[in-house]
């Protein structure tokens, strides 16, 4: 960003039915709301791929809460982004997968520096952020 420059907070928020087709689109708009950070396409292409990854897992959870998959990105002094669903999923994958004992977020963990995961009985949210330079 040009000294003097200031950034005006923006953000957006996108829900989509648990559908795995609909996952594209999300990554889609994580891609253009980074690309309006003006960072590099490298910075791109790892929002894009944390943002699908996140929706991913909340859409192909096991649950019986048919409610949608909430994304909020909001981009200030860092990119925010958080992905919701009502319903919670496992720590790790089952044991009868055919990546055993492997969490499922453990790609997200590998991309993203500031990743946390909030779950409780009635909902997950996977909220992560990066830092703008």
């Amino acid at each position: 960003m040009p000294a003097g420059a200031a950034r005006t907070a923006t953000g957006i928020t996108v829900a989509i039915a648990r559908d795995p087709a609909l996952v594209r689109t999300v990554r889609l708009v994580a891609a253009a709301v980074a690309r309006r950070a003006s960072q590099d396409e490298e910075f791109v292409e790892e929002v894009r791929l944390a943002v699908g990854e996140a929706c991913a897992l909340l859409v192909g959870q096991d649950s019986t809460d048919v409610g949608p998959v909430e994304v909020r990105m909001r981009l200030e002094d860092r990119l925010r982004v958080s992905v919701a669903a009502a319903g919670s999923i496992a720590a790790q994958d089952p044991p009868t997968s055919d990546i055993d004992g492997i969490e499922p977020w453990a790609l997200l963990r590998g991309l993203i520096d500031d990743f946390t995961i909030a779950q409780d009985d009635d909902s997950t949210v996977l909220s992560m952020s990066w830092a703008l330079v």
